[in-house]
């Protein structure tokens, strides 16, 4: 387990490598023209569920581990069972405090969408467990 948490890491820490990092003025230009939105679905944690589909109650603790271990949580989204990446709308930030004690739970996500790139994000403003 020890190797596989490694090498998520590894990989996780190299993904975000590629990401550009905007200036303050695009991101507030960003900001002012963003609008609400949501999206419910399952918190996950990202490495275990697209390598090996884990999700759900039985995967609660591993999903919190995975988290303090700095791999990033996601939201699988219901309906379209799509992985929902998130970010925290603070600046150096992690969104997993926020979103861990859901871990393999239903929850509703509000917030910002974010893209560039080709990647999208959702801006985390709250988190709440689903109705």
């Amino acid at each position: 387990m020890k190797l596989r948490l490694n090498l998520a890491l590894a990989a996780t820490a190299l993904s975000l490598l590629a990401i550009p990092v905007p200036s303050h003025a695009a991101t507030a230009t960003a900001a002012a023209a963003a609008k609400p939105a949501s999206v419910t679905g399952e918190v996950i944690d990202s490495a275990c569920y697209i390598k090996s589909g884990a999700k759900g109650a039985d995967h609660i603790k591993c999903a919190q581990a995975c988290a303090d271990s700095g791999i990033p949580l996601a939201i699988l989204e219901d309906g379209t069972n799509k992985v929902v990446w998130v970010a925290s709308k603070k600046d150096m930030e992690t969104p997993n405090d926020q979103l861990k004690p859901y871990a393999g739970k239903k929850v509703k996500v509000t917030g910002t969408w974010a893209e560039r790139g080709g990647a999208k994000l959702l801006v985390v403003e709250s988190v709440a467990p689903a109705a």
